[in-house]
């Protein structure tokens, strides 16, 4: 893959601000990633479309992997997805990104060690495919950078 290859992608993501101008370590530590997980390097994707409500769930924040979340109880869930959506842009720091490791999810680890709880930043799950293109790619572990295209 190369940068402005376009693709669709599903899975989580956040906002780009979040991982822009960390090393591929202090992205593992922000995402949630086992430490190493991106020894390979990382793509990043930014979506070229955002998604309707009906395309994504909340994710909450990368402090709770998604193998842990427990729904909120009591929220209008739409009203948050609607208020989230808000603030997403398809430009800048607010546009949505999605991390693929070249080391992929291995359903031989335990996801507790796979996915620790991470910084914090906000996620959202897509659960269909949404378009992208490829706008950063990191290889140099731990301290290569993603610059924001």
């Amino acid at each position: 893959m190369k940068l402005d290859d376009s693709l669709t992608v599903s899975g989580c993501v956040t906002k780009e601000k979040f991982i822009a101008g960390r090393s591929l370590a202090e992205i593992e530590r922000i995402i949630g990633f086992h430490a190493g997980r991106l020894a390979k390097g990382a793509i990043v994707v930014a979506l070229t479309e955002l998604p309707e409500l009906s395309q994504f769930d909340l994710a909450a924040y990368s402090i709770v992997a998604t193998h842990r979340l427990t729904p909120p109880v009591g929220l209008d869930i739409e009203k948050l997805k609607t208020e989230a959506k808000k603030t997403w842009s398809l430009a800048g720091p607010e546009r949505l990104v999605k991390l693929l490791p070249t080391i992929r999810h291995s359903s031989d680890i335990n996801p507790d060690i796979q996915y620790p709880p991470g910084l914090g930043a906000p996620q959202w799950l897509l659960k269909v495919p949404i378009h992208a293109r490829v706008s950063g790619i990191v290889e140099e572990y731990p301290n290569g950078r993603y610059v924001a295209a």
